[in-house]
C-alpha cells in the first residue's frame, strides 16, 4: 500500500529546503579573496641586501617569495598572485637569460597575471617575444598591457593581451594592464600609447559589459598616473601599482567616480616585500578586510626546488662572465647607497661618488658624470662580487660581451658644461632620476631659481680650480648620459667610445682596495635646502616613517611610533623651511599612530614633515621629505 505524506509535513519540508537555499545563497555572497602582489623585481632572483657569513643575501629572492606564495595559498581562500612589471634588467640572470627564468617561475607558481613594465622592452620587442615563447605557451599565463599598439610586431599579441577575466566562486574579476610610455624604453616598432586615461576607461567599459563584478588594474605607471586614474576612470576597484619602487604600508583610498574608493598600492622592489590584501565580495560590494606589507627576509625559508633551479643556471652565467657569485672583488665596509639625505643641502650620493671616481681613474679624464637614474642598487655591506657590481649599474646591454653601458670620453667647453648641467638640474626638479653626480667637478646650485641661473658660477670648480667658461675639459660619461646630452643639443668634441663597460671600470677600481667605502662629500649642494634640520632621532624611543603614498596628489598618510610617553608635534614645512601647518600636537602614550595630511590647498612641489617629541629631560626631532604632484 502506497504511503501518503500529510500535506503539512510536505509543506514543512519544502519550507526547510527553501530556507536552506536562501541561507546558502546568502552565505555564498560573502566570498573571500586574497591578493598577493610583487613589482619591480628586476631579476633579483637570488636575493638582495647585506650577506651573511656564507655569502647568502639576507633579503628577497624568488626562493623566499615562492615559500611565501605556498604559505598564503595554504591558509587563505581564493588566492590570486600578480607581478606588476619590470622583471627585466638588473642582474646577470637577465643579461644571460633575458628574463626566461623568472617567466618560467611565474608560470610554475601559477601567477594569475603579470603586467608589462617599461624595462621589458629594453632589448626590443623581438627579445621580449623570444623570452615569452621560451617560457610558456600562449594563453597559459596572462601577460597584460592595454595601451600597446602591436601592429608593428603582431607576433607579440599572441602573448600580450589588454585584459583577462577570471571567475572565482561565481564572481567575475576583470584584470587589465597599463605600461608607462617611458622615453628611455625601446619598444619600436611596438608603440606604447600615452592616451592612458581614455584607454583605461574604454577597457573598464569592456570589462563591465562582460559582466565583471570586480575590476583590478595592474598598473606599471607610477603613483602619479595611478592617482589620476583612480579619481577619473569610473569603475576600478583596485590598482596594483609599480614603477616608482614605492613601499606603501597600506593601500591609499582614492574616491572613484563610481561612488566607492579605489585602493592603490605598491610593494617596493627586488622581492624585498610582498603586498597581501584580504577582500570580501558581498552582494555587489567589495570590501578590504586587511592589508599587510610582508617583509621577505631570513624569517621566510627558502624553497629548495627554486634554489636548485637557480643554482642550475649559475654555470651558464659563470661560463660567460666568470665566477661573479663567489669571487670576492673587495669588501664593502658599509652600504654604499645611491641616495642622499633629502633634508640636507648635499646632493651627491655615496654610490654616485664611488662610480664617478672609478670612471675618472679608468679613462684619465678631468671630470666624470652620471645621473641618479643611471644607478640602481647599493653596494651592500659585506663581500663584494661581480653580481653586486652589475646590480648597481645594470642598464644597457653590450652585444659584444653581454655587459652594461660603455664609457664615452669627450671634450666640452666650460660654458657648454654649465648649460648642460642647468638643463638636467631643471629636469631634476620634477624627476630626481636626472640629478647629476660628479667626480672632479663641484658646484653649488639653487633648485628654486630659473633655468640658466641655478648653478652659482663662483662655486663651480674643476679639481679645485675655478671653472673657465672658455676652457676645454675632458669628461667621461656612460652612453646613456652621453646620448641625453646629445638630445639636449650640447656641443662636444673629440668623442671616444672607449669600449670599457661601467661594470669593468668599477670592478677594476674596487679590486685595487682590500676594503672600500664611500660617502657624501658635498660635491653638489642645493643651497635652497638650508632651513629644515635633520637631528638624529633615538630610534629605540620613536620612529617617523616615510609617508605613503609618496609622491601623492592630495592626501597622504604619515605613520609614527613611540616607545616613550611625551608631547608629540608633527609639522609640515615648504622647501624654503616655512612652517605651513601642525598636524599633531598632543601627549601620546607608547604605541603606533597615523595622521592624514590633506594638501588640497598646496601646489605641486617638495615638502617636509617633522616630528618632535618632548619627554622629561630631553627633546628629539626627526624629519622626512614628501613630494606633492597634482
Amino acid at each position: 500500500m502506497k504511503k501518503i505524506v500529510p500535506v503539512h509535513i510536505y509543506l514543512s519540508f519544502i519550507t526547510l529546503i527553501f530556507a536552506f537555499f536562501i541561507f546558502t545563497n546568502s552565505y555564498s555572497q560573502n566570498i573571500p579573496f586574497t591578493i598577493l602582489h610583487f613589482n619591480d623585481s628586476h631579476s633579483n632572483l637570488t636575493g638582495m641586501g647585506p650577506k651573511n657569513e656564507f655569502g647568502d643575501y639576507l633579503k628577497g629572492g624568488f626562493d623566499r617569495a615562492a615559500s611565501l606564495i605556498k604559505s598564503v595559498r595554504s591558509t587563505d581562500s581564493n588566492v590570486m598572485v600578480f607581478h606588476i612589471g619590470d622583471y627585466s634588467t638588473g642582474s646577470f640572470f637577465f643579461n644571460r637569460y633575458f628574463g626566461v627564468p623568472e617567466l618560467m617561475l611565474f608560470k610554475k607558481y601559477n601567477f594569475d597575471a603579470i603586467a608589462l613594465g617599461n624595462h621589458e622592452f629594453d632589448l626590443g620587442p623581438a627579445v621580449l617575444f623570444a623570452a615569452l615563447s621560451q617560457s610558456f605557451l600562449p594563453g597559459s599565463l596572462p601577460v597584460l598591457s592595454a595601451n600597446l599598439n602591436m601592429s608593428g610586431f603582431p607576433a607579440l599579441s599572441s602573448y600580450v593581451t589588454p585584459y583577462n577575466i577570471k571567475t572565482i566562486d561565481g564572481v567575475k574579476i576583470g584584470l587589465f594592464g597599463l605600461t608607462i610610455p617611458d622615453p628611455s624604453s625601446n619598444p619600436y616598432p611596438v608603440v606604447i600609447s600615452d592616451s592612458i586615461l581614455q584607454i583605461a576607461q574604454s577597457t573598464v567599459s569592456v570589462l563591465q559589459s562582460s559582466g565583471c563584478n570586480v575590476i583590478i588594474c595592474l598598473s606599471h605607471l607610477g603613483y602619479g598616473y595611478d592617482s589620476q586614474i583612480a579619481s577619473l576612470v569610473s569603475g576600478i576597484h583596485i590598482i596594483l601599482g609599480a614603477h616608482d619602487h614605492s613601499t606603501f604600508l597600506q593601500p591609499v583610498p582614492i574616491p572613484n567616480p563610481a561612488g566607492f574608493n579605489t585602493l592603490v598600492c605598491q610593494a617596493g622592489s627586488y622581492y624585498e616585500h610582498a603586498g597581501k590584501m584580504n577582500l570580501v565580495y558581498n552582494k555587489g560590494t567589495l570590501s578590504m578586510t586587511g592589508y599587510q606589507l610582508i617583509d621577505i627576509d631570513s624569517n621566510i625559508p627558502r624553497d629548495d626546488s627554486v634554489r636548485a633551479f637557480l643554482d642550475s643556471l649559475k654555470p651558464g652565467i659563470v661560463s660567460k662572465y666568470g665566477d661573479v657569485f663567489t669571487n670576492t672583488v673587495s669588501y664593502v665596509i658599509r652600504d654604499i647607497a645611491p641616495s642622499f639625505n633629502e633634508l640636507m643641502p648635499e646632493r651627491d650620493t655615496p654610490l654616485g661618488n664611488f662610480i664617478n671616481d672609478a670612471h675618472k681613474r679608468t679613462t684619465g679624464s678631468q671630470i666624470s658624470l652620471t645621473a641618479i637614474g643611471l644607478m640602481s642598487q647599493p653596494l651592500y655591506r659585506g663581500p663584494l662580487t661581480g653580481e653586486d657590481i652589475l646590480r648597481s649599474v645594470p642598464y644597457g646591454y653590450d652585444t659584444s660581451n653581454g655587459l652594461d653601458l660603455k664609457l664615452v670620453k669627450f671634450n666640452i667647453t666650460g660654458s657648454e658644461l654649465k648649460r648642460g648641467l642647468e638643463l638636467v638640474l631643471y629636469a631634476a626638479t620634477s624627476d630626481i632620476s636626472y640629478l647629476p653626480q660628479t667626480s672632479g667637478l663641484t658646484f653649488d646650485y639653487n633648485s628654486t631659481l630659473a633655468l640658466g641661473y641655478k648653478i652659482l658660477l663662483p662655486t663651480m670648480k674643476v679639481n679645485d680650480t675655478l671653472i673657465s667658461l672658455t676652457g676645454i675639459y675632458s669628461v667621461t660619461a656612460n652612453e646613456g648620459l652621453f646620448k641625453a646630452l646629445n638630445l639636449l643639443g650640447i656641443t662636444v668634441s673629440n668623442v671616444e667610445v672607449t669600449g670599457i663597460n661601467e661594470y669593468t671600470s668599477i670592478a677594476n677600481y674596487a679590486n685595487q682596495f682590500r676594503k672600500i667605502s664611500s660617502g657624501t662629500k658635498g660635491r653638489l649642494k642645493d643651497v635652497s635646502v638650508t632651513s629644515v634640520k635633520n637631528p638624529v632621532a633615538l630610534a629605540k624611543e620613536f620612529e617617523l616613517f616615510q609617508n605613503y603614498p609618496n609622491p601623492f596628489n592630495q592626501t597622504t598618510i604619515i605613520n609614527y611610533q613611540t616607545s616613550i610617553t611625551g608631547n608629540i608635534r608633527i609639522k609640515v614645512f615648504d622647501i624654503a623651511g616655512r612652517e605651513l601647518t601642525t598636524l599633531v600636537n598632543e601627549r601620546k602614550n607608547p604605541g603606533k599612530y597615523s595622521v592624514l595630511f590633506d594638501a588640497g590647498s598646496l601646489s605641486s612641489g617638495i615638502y617636509f614633515y617633522q616630528l618632535s617629541i618632548n619627554s622629561p629631560g630631553r627633546e628629539r626631532l626627526e624629519a622626512k621629505k614628501m613630494l606633492l604632484i597634482k
